[in-house]
């Protein structure tokens, strides 16, 4: 074997000898941190704190088409925020698409996080939905 492939095979044994020598624990695969599942109206800090209960609002806004084709929701737009309106409250909203309604219902939300645990902002969702007005002159 000519020398400069010996120091290379001897240079590879003492770094591989190196790490082992240090206990380091080589276990495979790190397991993902477990999930947490939240609930609309509580946040998924780690301190457990309980966000504000649902409140009954009163809402003006555009009501917009969001998401995909398989997952279509209805939003109202309103000047600094948006409602998602539960999928069971949406046929009520449909036909009023790209027109400014007024509705009554109950608000509630969700904290949102990004993957690396930093806050995403709130997800706020209107339920039990009752329309109080139209604006047609658009």
């Amino acid at each position: 074997m000519n020398r400069p492939a010996f120091l290379v095979l001897l240079l590879c044994a003492a770094s591989l000898a190196s790490g082992l020598g240090r206990g380091e624990k080589k276990d495979g695969p790190q397991k993902m941190p477990e999930t947490e599942s939240v609930k609309p109206g509580t946040t998924g800090g780690t301190g457990g704190e309980a966000a504000p209960q649902s409140r009954l609002v009163r809402v003006s806004g555009r009501v917009r088409l969001v998401g995909s084709a398989v997952f279509p929701e209805l939003v109202i737009s309103g000047e600094n925020r948006e409602w998602f309106i539960d999928r069971d409250e949406q046929p009520l909203l449909a036909e009023f698409q790209q027109r400014i309604v007024t509705v009554e219902g109950t608000e509630s939300y969700v904290d949102l996080t990004f993957a690396n645990s930093l806050p995403a902002g709130r997800r706020y969702t209107l339920k039990n939905i009752r329309l109080i007005g139209v604006n047609h002159s658009q």
